[in-house]
């Protein structure tokens, strides 16, 4: 087993079908073609990246990072998916594919990254007590969002 990291010119197509998979189980109403897109033009973005575990060639888990320059911390990050597949759940695929993550973080520059616990994560999977235990803790901000545009693409 291995997590890479897809660079221009890499098929995101694995990648693209597990966070199809991953949206639809988590009840994210995000049309499959603004994944593809969105994830085909994060491929070719500098300040991201998009993580996959495979095992034997086959692709078995992903996860996206997106880097964000502030005042507070300077660079600093959001992995925002994680998605193991759920018949390899359970085998430390996801610590492997956060480690990746992190070492892409730090020879970054980056002085952190949050990650966001959905309600349906927690009541489904109990994300919390999971990103706990590699660290992350909550620190009292709320997350609020407005959407832009109608399509997020």
């Amino acid at each position: 087993m291995k997590v890479r990291q897809l660079v221009p010119g890499d098929d995101p197509g694995s990648a693209i079908l597990l966070l199809q998979r991953f949206f639809r189980e988590e009840g994210f109403d995000t049309p499959d073609d603004v994944i593809a897109a969105n994830t085909r033009r994060m491929l070719g973005l500098d300040v991201c990246a998009i993580l996959q575990a495979e095992e034997d060639g086959v692709a078995i888990g992903v996860a996206t990072v997106s880097m964000d320059f502030g005042i507070e911390f300077g660079w600093s990050a959001e992995m925002g998916d994680l998605y193991i597949l759920p018949e390899w759940r359970g085998r430390g695929i996801a610590r492997l594919i956060v480690a990746a993550a992190e070492d892409y973080l730090r020879a970054r520059g980056a002085a952190g990254y949050q990650v966001t616990v959905t309600p349906f994560g927690e009541q489904s999977h109990g994300l919390r007590n999971f990103y706990r235990a590699l660290g992350f803790a909550e620190e009292g901000r709320e997350l609020l969002y407005r959407r832009l545009s109608g399509k997020g693409a």
